[in-house]
């Protein structure tokens, strides 16, 4: 007879238990495949969890309910939660790990599967238990039993018996009652259990404004389709099959110009609400400011290898040879000609100075005076 204070769990939560290990299995093999820097897409996951699970499909209520005990008993315990839930729109929710759950190392496992799972086995006895101390949820089914009767021993030579009579006589039906959950109250409380919170990813949430202004241009247009089919279908239905076919002609063709002439303003008039474009000279300067802080760094290297605190001058063409060895990304004569103008004028004039002598240009560099806040600087002329 099973006590109603027992904290054994039932059939159907034990199934939970062993979904919850067959997720977990399922997680580490996909780990050790692809790695945990990338989410897992749960109509990955899933599959392979119910190849593993071996009872039926398993859906993303059920990776909810796994997650949602994992983090109540994450909770009681005041431990970071393993795994959260993110949603990447258009149906792709993803399962990313959290940083202090990772392991660090060459053979370190990606998942403390046991770990993990009696921390699922405790929260989920901890509600089960919770739910026992609050409700009768337990019922009473009838077992019957067959047991058999001890023949009292007497002296003398015992009587023949027929063998039907020999079994009645040597066996009793007896009923039991035993102690089992309400089916009702059980899916209840599986239906009650906590389920992982499903949140919206950051990326997702900063295209969201742009997909909603493509949704309403594309609502737009298939307003405008029905209400000219509306338009259309309302003069065939009016009278107007008797004019004769060039009037018709005559009479589509103007208002689709009219329909075309005003999408054709529509769109002009927005235009030119808009912010007017930047130059090609601001391009060229911000590309320029761009890569100031790493032209800088070479001027500085030569001024030190050329002379320690004194003024030292180059050759444009000798500096911007000497630039387009050094830096990472390659530069062009110009690009290189450009950045040490934006230098000399904006950036640091007192370090780097230009000396023009009819087609002659030297660029004078002035150790004395290097900025320090040079980062700040960059900032507050718009480089970021």
């Amino acid at each position: 007879m099973l006590s109603p204070t027992n904290t054994r769990l039932p059939i159907e939560l034990n199934d939970l238990v062993t979904l919850h290990s067959s997720f977990l299995t399922a997680l580490s093999l996909h780990y050790a495949h692809n790695g945990i820097a990338t989410p897992v897409d749960l109509r990955v996951l899933a599959p392979s969890v119910a190849s593993v699970w071996g009872r039926r499909k398993v859906t993303l209520d059920d990776i909810r309910i796994c997650i949602g005990v994992m983090d109540r008993a994450a909770e009681e315990l005041r431990q970071q939660q393993p795994f959260r839930l993110s949603d990447y729109g258009q149906g792709k929710i993803c399962l990313e790990m959290s940083e202090q759950a990772q392991s660090r190392g060459i053979m370190a496992r990606h998942v403390d599967e046991n770990t993990l799972n009696e921390a699922f086995v405790d929260g989920l006895e901890n509600l089960w238990r919770a739910q026992i101390g609050n409700k009768n949820i337990y019922q009473a089914d009838q077992v019957h039993e067959v047991r058999p009767i001890m023949p009292s021993r007497k002296r003398g030579r015992p009587r023949k018996v027929l063998g039907l009579a020999k079994a009645q006589a040597t066996t009793t039906n007896m009923t039991t009652f035993q102690l089992t959950p309400n089916p009702s109250m059980l899916l209840k409380f599986i239906a009650g259990l906590p389920r992982g919170e499903i949140e919206v990813c950051s990326s997702l949430a900063k295209v969201a404004p742009l997909r909603e202004k493509g949704r309403k241009r594309l609502q737009d247009l298939k307003d405008d389709a029905e209400q000219a089919r509306a338009q259309k279908k309302s003069r065939y239905t009016t009278g107007k099959e008797n004019q004769p076919t060039q009037t018709k002609i005559t009479e589509f063709a103007t208002t689709r110009k009219t329909n075309l002439l005003d999408r054709i303003l529509a769109k002009q008039a927005f235009q030119a609400s808009l912010p007017n474009p930047p130059t090609p000279a601001e391009l060229e300067r911000m590309a320029a400011l761009q890569r100031a802080e790493e032209v800088l760094s070479v001027l500085s290297l030569l001024a030190a290898g050329k002379g320690m605190g004194q003024r030292v001058s180059f050759s444009i063409a000798t500096l911007v040879q000497a630039l387009q060895g050094s830096v990472r990304s390659p530069i062009s004569k110009d690009e290189a000609v450009r950045c040490i103008e934006v230098l000399a004028e904006e950036v640091s004039p007192g370090y780097i100075g230009l000396l023009r002598m009819g087609g002659m240009c030297s660029v004078v560099v002035n150790p004395a005076a290097r900025p320090l806040d040079l980062r700040n600087r960059l900032l507050a002329l718009g480089v970021e």
